[in-house]
């Protein structure tokens, strides 16, 4: 409980009380303006568009990271010689530095030069794809999914060690295929890593702000600006703490109530072991 004070009670009070006073660090003025820095956050035009670049970048990569990670715990936890070797390999993004791995895609996205730019882009007509308002998100977002895949399946690779063996020989006692194993069998006993899973996937997303800030830095023209970067630019940037508060307690508001809706839609049951 002092720890849970300390690192995130205290920080969440501060930042909350920080949203309700002007507190300018360059011109060292500050005051309690209440509900001013809503008004002010609003009034900026900035606000809902990131909000909803923010919602758009969970759409596109939380269902990613948990369906393809559960397809490739799956397959990994089907082999017999090498998975120590592929469990490492799928898992080596979650464990390199998001900042520096933005780096390197940003060099692969580099403008008909880029592997990406130079194979996919001509295949399917699109060049530039930082440098585009319509695919600077979508570019980003693959690689936050590609790097958080890893985490995902070590999720529901331990999920799948806690199968029990003597279900699955009955099942194919009963000469159920591989597909009716895995529903009725693996599916239902992987309800808390799904559950959990989903979660971290939904507050990763919500709260992105590495690769957008080295590969975009919000644009072009805040076509990828999410509440994060937003969050940074007022308070850091521009040094105004309380508009900068004020989007970080709608951010927390956001993952609160996502994964609140999440468990309260599906995450119970799936916890309870298998009513789906």
């Amino acid at each position: 409980m002092l720890l849970l004070t300390l690192f995130v009670l205290l920080p969440v009070g501060i930042v909350t009380v920080l949203s309700l006073f002007h507190y300018d660090l360059l011109a060292q003025s500050h005051g309690y303006v209440g509900l001013g820095n809503v008004r002010t956050a609003l009034r900026g035009g900035q606000l809902l568009p990131a909000l909803w670049h923010t919602v758009l970048y969970w759409l596109i990569t939380a269902p990613i990271i948990v369906c393809v990670g559960l397809l490739v715990a799956v397959a990994v936890n089907s082999l017999g010689t090498g998975a120590g070797l592929w469990r490492t390999a799928y898992f080596m993004p979650a464990a390199s530095t998001l900042a520096a791995m933005s780096v390197i895609w940003t060099w692969m996205f580099y403008p008909n030069s880029g592997v990406i730019d130079s194979t996919l882009g001509r295949a399917i007509g699109v060049t530039g794809w930082l440098g585009s308002t319509s695919w600077a998100l979508p570019a980003v977002a693959v690689v936050g999914a590609w790097h958080d895949i890893g985490s995902s399946m070590i999720m529901f690779l331990a999920g799948l060690n806690n199968v029990n063996p003597d279900l699955m020989e009955a099942a194919r006692l009963d000469r159920a295929g591989a597909w009716q194993r895995f529903w009725h069998v693996s599916f239902p006993a992987l309800g808390p890593s799904l559950v959990f899973a989903a979660a971290v996937a939904t507050r990763n997303a919500l709260s992105v702000f590495d690769q957008i800030q080295v590969m975009t830095a919000g644009g072009p023209a805040r076509a990828s600006t999410t509440l994060s970067v937003l969050m940074w630019q007022q308070a850091i940037t521009f040094g105004n703490l309380g508009v900068g508060s004020v989007i970080s307690v709608l951010l927390l508001l956001l993952v609160l109530a996502a994964t609140f809706a999440q468990l309260r839609g599906f995450g119970r049951r799936w916890e309870r072991a298998g009513t789906r």
